[in-house]
């Protein structure tokens, strides 16, 4: 129906006023509805105040493990992740192999053709960012400074192998809401990827060939554990060649050469292989926080003396349940020490910390940090489903997005 007004009536005017006021607002709320709608797509829900975290999931770190060749769609062209930032101030060395060149691999490995049901390139080259499916940063300075442009619409995924307590862009909610997915050492991370490798099975020294106690080897004198430390110190014989209450010469220091190469670790390993026991003590207590001393005094047949994250029996599958002492089972230092000194002269009693050296490691299949030892495809392979299926973009607009990955921040408590 048409409504015609004559000029002469003020009344008509004034209605006709009105109505087109009402459909340029209505104009208005739409284009603004679709703006707010697009830009969610870029965000997911950012951190309570006070640092808490909303109650938020991700991928689970169980389901892509799993999945299998026919569950992934063809696709219609090959995924190009790029690793947008450096990594600690350097340009990422992408690697062309699966051979693990350098300590970062395999964040700079991305599989060969036919060996990932998704076929994907990895590149650092900032000059494709029209082509990415997804964009990889480094969240440590100076490297979180550098993200990538937010007029593309990719899924943007934050790599981090410290804890929060090294890491201030786990607290930055500001920060942590313009990124989708997760890479991390924790195993509820959209990539768990901790950088503890599977213990090596290598034959112990001998009980009684082990001239050594109990080995310390700390750079950072973090307070909580260089005080446990000076406390047990009162109990015990502990031979620290580190920089913290140091008393025993005779390791390289950290970043010493030999014929232009490091060999710090090379030293420390050799170094452990005469203990009884290491100090195995993190650096911070936080929520999954597991580094390479775990896995170094395991190599080596040094039975573990643990201080750290309360998870820690979820980097113990099979055999290795029983592979180490948890401080937290003692009620003080002194309790500690009169269980190392009985450990120390009851070579079997001792010798059951190591039984999965000869018994092996066993059944680890079932276990995220067992998928994460013997992966069956690389890395970034669940990253290029979720981008290949826009199911990242529908997960930001549901905030089912990674804050929940820094619940737990700083000591105990995580």
């Amino acid at each position: 129906m048409m409504f015609f007004f004559r000029p002469t009536s003020k009344r008509r005017w004034l209605l006709l006023g009105c109505f087109i006021m009402v459909v340029v607002k209505t104009m208005l709320f739409v284009v603004h509805y679709y703006m707010e709608e697009t830009a969610r797509t870029r965000k997911h829900v950012p951190l309570r105040a006070g640092g808490e975290e909303s109650p938020v999931q991700t991928l689970t770190s169980d389901s892509y493990v799993e999945w299998n060749e026919g569950d992934f769609p063809k696709p219609q062209r090959k995924r190009l992740i790029i690793y947008w930032s450096g990594v600690r101030g350097h340009k990422v060395p992408v690697q062309k192999t699966a051979v693990n060149h350098t300590q970062f691999w395999p964040f700079f490995y991305a599989g060969q053709p036919g060996e990932c049901p998704v076929p994907c390139e990895l590149s650092s080259d900032q000059s494709r960012a029209q082509e990415a499916s997804a964009f990889v940063v480094h969240a440590r300075p100076p490297d979180i400074s550098n993200l990538p442009p937010i007029e593309h619409l990719a899924p943007w995924i934050l790599q981090t192998n410290e804890n929060p307590v090294y890491t201030p862009a786990l607290y930055d909610s500001r920060i942590m809401s313009q990124f989708n997915l997760l890479i991390s050492y924790r195993l509820d991370s959209d990539f768990p990827a901790p950088i503890y490798p599977i213990p090596e099975l290598d034959t112990p020294i001998p009980f009684h060939k082990r001239q050594g106690g109990v080995l310390a080897i700390f750079s950072k004198c973090e307070p909580v554990r260089t005080e446990y430390m000076r406390q047990l110190m009162r109990y015990i014989q502990v031979d620290s060649y580190g920089a913290c209450l140091k008393n025993k010469d005779g390791l390289i220091a950290m970043y010493g050469k030999i014929n232009n190469r490091y060999v710090f670790k090379d030293h420390k390993l050799i170094l452990s292989r005469y203990y009884k026991f290491s100090l195995v003590f993190m650096n911070q207590d936080c929520d999954y926080f597991i580094d390479d001393r775990l896995y170094h005094a395991l190599t080596t047949g040094s039975v573990p003396v643990f201080m750290g994250t309360n998870k820690v029996d979820q980097y113990l599958p099979g055999n290795l349940k029983n592979a180490i002492i948890k401080v937290s089972d003692f009620r003080s230092p002194k309790e500690l020490a009169a269980y190392l000194e009985y450990l120390s002269n009851n070579e079997t009693a001792y010798n059951r910390y190591l039984e999965w050296k000869w018994k092996g490691i066993g059944d680890i299949s079932n276990t995220t940090i067992g998928r994460w030892w013997r992966p069956r495809y690389p890395l970034f392979l669940p990253g290029m489903h979720v981008a290949g299926q826009g199911q990242a973009t529908s997960r930001a607009q549901a905030g089912l997005l990674p804050t929940a990955h820094v619940r737990g921040l700083g000591p105990r408590g995580s």
